[in-house]
């Protein structure tokens, strides 16, 4: 794959995450018919989208993805990085499609906030401590905590019904 193709896809993966996320609420909302039903659309559907993504980044685009966040390319900790959000990504589909209930949404959801939060914190030690400026460096941290405010009150719902 060409490189000008790689950076076009990850700066569309920029725009396309938090378009899939408004699609992933509209679809929780349009068909879902009570808190849990809502939350199982919701989660497993955002992190299939947020963990997928991610890992595609690390194991297709590799070196594009590094030099946009400032990161040296290290293919063996990258790829061992993005098969960790695949394998995410992978049992939230399997959660959502074989049903495990409103603890198992939870449970994949969770961890995939925590790897954003800590990752995000990663990134900001990054731009304070190093001088990494780059727009990702200072937008994860804010994205993280924004999709953690927003996935948080359906999860409790679903856990309080």
């Amino acid at each position: 794959m060409k490189e000008t193709t790689k950076r076009t896809i990850s700066t569309a993966l920029e725009w396309i995450r938090p378009a899939g996320i408004a699609l992933a609420w509209f679809l929780s909302e349009y068909l879902g018919t009570d808190a849990i039903s809502k939350f199982h659309i919701l989660g497993p559907s955002v992190v299939v989208l947020m963990c997928g993504t991610v890992a595609f980044e690390s194991l297709v685009l590799g070196e594009t993805a590094s030099a946009k966040i400032g990161y040296r390319p290290d293919r063996a900790y990258q790829i061992q990085s993005g098969l960790n959000n695949l394998a995410t990504a992978l049992t939230a589909l399997i959660v959502f499609l074989l049903d495990w209930g409103r603890h198992a949404d939870a449970a994949v959801v969770t961890v995939m906030l925590l790897f954003f939060l800590l990752s995000a914190g990663n990134h900001a030690v990054r731009a304070i401590r190093d001088g990494d400026r780059k727009p990702v460096n200072l937008t994860r941290p804010v994205m993280a905590l924004l999709l953690a405010a927003f996935l948080l009150y359906p999860m409790i719902r679903a856990l309080s019904a």
